[in-house]
Order: C-alpha cells, then structure tokens, then sequence
C-alpha cells in the first residue's frame, strides 16, 4: 500500500472525525475538564517539565491518577490556543481521527486485507459509545492510550512479522510506545499480554523468543511502576478510596464483584452494538450490585458472553479467523475495566469502552465483510443502515457535553436512580444563585443517597445561604466524618 494512499485514508479519517463530533466544539469546559482548566501551573511554560514528576491531580493526589503525558498535552494546549475550549475540543477531535486511521492500519498488518481493515475502521468510528472520550475534553486520556496501544500493536505487528527473524529493535520502539500508552492512561495496561497472546495465535514461538519478548515489555512495565511510585507514593497502587455512591464494588465481597462484573459486560458489549439509553452516570444505585448471579438476567447474559468470546477465541475453526483475535482484543483489556482486580474509581464509564472497543469492532466488521463478499450489495446495504442509525444517536449524543447543565440534566434523564446527576445538578444551580432549584433537586438526591460527601457539602452551602448556620456546621461535619 503506498504512503499516498495512506495519507489519504489518515485525511478521510479526521475529516469523518470533524464530521460526527464537530458540534462538540462549542461545548464548554465540564464534569472533571474542571479540575484540569482550574490549575494555574497548566498554564505554565515550566510545566512542561514538571508533570513528568507530578500527580494528575496534585491537590487530591489520594485520586490515584498519574497521567504525565496527557497533563503535557493540557499544557500545551493552554501555551499553544489559550484558555478556549474550543481548540481542547478540536485537538480531541483530531487525534480520534488518528486512532481511526491507526485502527485501519492494525486491521490491514493483522489480516492483510484491505476491504476488511475498512469495514473494521468504519465500524470503530461510528460507535456512539466513543462520545464520552472524544466530546468530553477530559476523555483525551482515553484517546491518547489508545492512539500509543495500537500504534504499539502495529509496530509490534511489523517487528514479528518475519518467520525467520524478529526486529527486537522494533519491539524496544513498541515497548516505548506501550509505555507512553499507560503514561496517558493505567487502564491499558494489559496490552503487552494482548500482543503476545495474538502473536501465539498467529505464529509459532520458542520460549527463548517469547522470554525476550516478554522481557522486553516487562522492563517498561517496571519503568513505569517505579515512576508511578515515586510521584503517587501509597496512592500509586489502588490506595485511593472512592466514595460508596461513586463505586460501591470497591468495598464489596468478592463474588458479588465478580457477578456484577458479568453484569457490566453485558452493558459494555450491549451498548457498543445497540446505544440504546447512553449514560454519563452508572453510580448509585443505578447499576446495583449482584449478590446472587441468578438474580439477575443482565449478569447471566454478560457470563453468557464472556463464556462465548473465550470459546471463539479458541475454538478450532474460528481461531486462525479474525473473530477470535477480535474476542481476545476485548477480553484482555476488559480485566481492567471489569472491577474483578481493580477497584478504583467509577463503577461503570462508558469512555473506558475507547480501547476495548477495538475488538469488538474486529468481530462486528469482519461479520459484515463475510456478508459483503457472499452478497455484495448485502454487505455494503447493511453497513449503511448500522452507519446511518448510529450517526444522529451520536451525533444528538454530542450535545450533552455542551454545557454542566446539559450534561446533568442528561444523567438525571437517563439514570434517574443515580445520585450523580441529582447532586450535580444541586450544586450548579447553587453557583448559579438558582436557589430553589438547587434545593429540589439536592432534595432528590438527598434521598437516593443521604451520606453522598460533595452533596452533604451543597446543602450545607445552602443551609449557609438561608441562614442556618447550624444546621449547615451539622452537614459539613457529616461530609468530613464521611471522607475526612
């Protein structure tokens, strides 16, 4: 394939870009974009060096989050555009235009097949459930680490690629890539295991090669540990402690995480092929846990999908297809976000689907080329009809990140049983001197959940607003004794 032909494809593939999130330019700085516009020292020229040595979040390092390579491109974005959203919006824009042409170019090196390295890439830029990583400026984590993970993959791909002899030089080079994947976000961490377990099942290896390999990718991984350790300290491996309304698996038993992981497989895959009611919010108690598997249909049919994507992956006639390689690219990432080891932050979040939805993507894509190449016209009708249903569902999604109030008011419509929506909502209306407002819908919130910190915090603001000091002294003590 010549680079000419290449080029155009990387152009077709952010102009498709601008086309789907193009009205997400004009939203404004919301939900965690926040805590980054909020800092001064992003601003800075100095701190292009110093966030290679500092939390994501210096002021609440107890978040656990280190993510030096996407506070640099914060930074520069401030240096370079100023302080308008606008330009964060279109450099998110732009480099999920590159992960698409990324993700045709790791199509075409894993089965050298260009009508179906096309069908995969159009596939994974039409997902509706990719609007929460691009159209939400904080989402730029997920793009990044998933822009390195698979240029990684394609250069692991090329440096494997011969029988005969494997390019170490180049595995070095996708080592690098892979550690400035998790730089940009930990959840990809899992990626080495991804392209070792796809290059067993593609190609014989001895065990001298596959410990060189291993070893390889096992030096960054200690790198970045280390570097994680030194700037997180206690924090750096799962010491950070999230409130019970944003992530109640985190003190949970451990069947009952496992069964709800189950649960919110269901939900990933569902919602990659059918976005249906899309979600900024999956706290409590609008995804509850599941203490008996049997108790619920969605964790029974997640288990139903799991089981059924391990036996693709090695099932004798699907293996050498891409159905099992696309079974694997989801199902190794999938261990981080599943909850079943790690059990920081969210419970659910649909922008953490950016990577895993790469495998899904393969399946989806190459079943739509096995219909192409029996019935042409079959194929090319039915990918139309998936691109024109998923287009307005995610294009109409856009408009959620418009503003804080939009997207509240959208948490509050679709996950109603969610305190986040309610709670946020009290507190915009509260900085907005829309005091009654702001009193009805903290009373909502209030009671999904009556222990929820930063709703504690709003209505003692309230309370201090109205006068009643005492009152307001009571809650604020309860948010502290809550998370001190």
């Amino acid at each position: 394939m010549s680079r000419r032909y290449l080029f155009l494809i990387l152009l077709v593939s952010i102009a498709t870009s601008f086309l789907l999130y193009g009205n997400s330019i004009k939203g404004d700085f919301v939900y965690d974009d926040v805590e980054y516009v909020n800092r001064e020292d992003l601003k800075e020229a100095g701190s292009l060096i110093k966030v290679w040595g500092q939390p994501g979040l210096p002021d609440i390092i107890s978040s656990g989050l280190f993510h030096p390579v996407t506070s640099f491109t914060f930074n520069l974005n401030f240096l370079l555009f100023g302080e308008s959203p606008s330009s964060f919006h279109v450099v998110n824009i732009i480099l999920n235009g590159i992960v698409v042409f990324l993700v045709f170019l790791l199509s075409c090196r894993l089965f050298g097949n260009i009508p179906l390295a096309l069908f995969i890439a159009l596939l994974y830029a039409f997902l509706p459930i990719h609007t929460e990583a691009v159209a939400n400026i904080k989402g730029r984590d997920e793009i990044l680490s998933a822009l390195f993970g698979v240029w990684a993959w394609v250069v692991f791909i090329k440096a494997t690629e011969d029988k005969n002899r494997i390019s170490y030089r180049l595995v070095w080079f996708s080592s690098v890539l892979f550690l400035l994947a998790v730089l940009s976000k930990e959840l990809i961490i899992t990626l080495p295991a991804l392209f070792l377990v796809a290059l067993i099942m593609r190609k014989k290896l001895r065990l001298v090669e596959l410990g060189k390999l291993s070893g390889i990718f096992l030096a960054s991984g200690v790198i970045y540990m280390i570097w994680r350790y030194q700037v997180l300290g206690s924090y750096a491996f799962g010491g950070d402690v999230s409130f019970f309304a944003i992530n109640p698996l985190a003190s949970a038993p451990y069947l009952p995480r496992i069964f709800t992981a189950f649960q919110i497989a269901f939900i990933y895959i569902g919602k990659t092929f059918v976005p249906w009611n899309l979600s900024a919010s999956y706290h409590f108690n609008q995804l509850p846990l599941v203490t008996n598997l049997f108790d619920s249909w969605q964790a029974v049919s997640g288990l139903a999908m799991m089981l059924l994507l391990v036996f693709l992956s090695f099932f004798n006639r699907t293996r050498v297809t891409a159905i099992s390689l696309g079974a694997i690219s989801f199902l190794v990432p999938y261990i981080v976000i599943s909850k079943i080891i790690f059990k920081g932050g969210d419970i659910l979040a649909e922008r953490w689907m950016y990577f895993p939805s790469v495998g899904l993507s393969i399946i989806g894509g190459y079943l739509v080329y096995l219909l192409f190449i029996r019935a042409r016209w079959l194929g090319l009708a039915i990918l139309a009809v998936v691109i024109g249903i998923y287009t307005p569902v995610l294009v109409d999604r856009n408009k959620v990140w418009l503003s804080e109030e939009s997207l509240r008011q959208s948490m509050v419509e679709t996950a109603p049983r969610s305190i986040q929506g309610y709670s946020g909502l009290a507190y915009f209306y509260k900085e907005n001197n829309l005091i009654n407002k702001a009193k009805q819908a903290a009373e909502k919130a209030y009671g999904i959940y009556d222990k929820h910190p930063p709703l504690l915090n709003t209505v003692g603001d309230l309370a201090v607003l109205e006068g009643e000091y005492a009152l307001a002294e009571s809650y604020y003590f309860q948010a502290i004794e809550t998370a001190p």
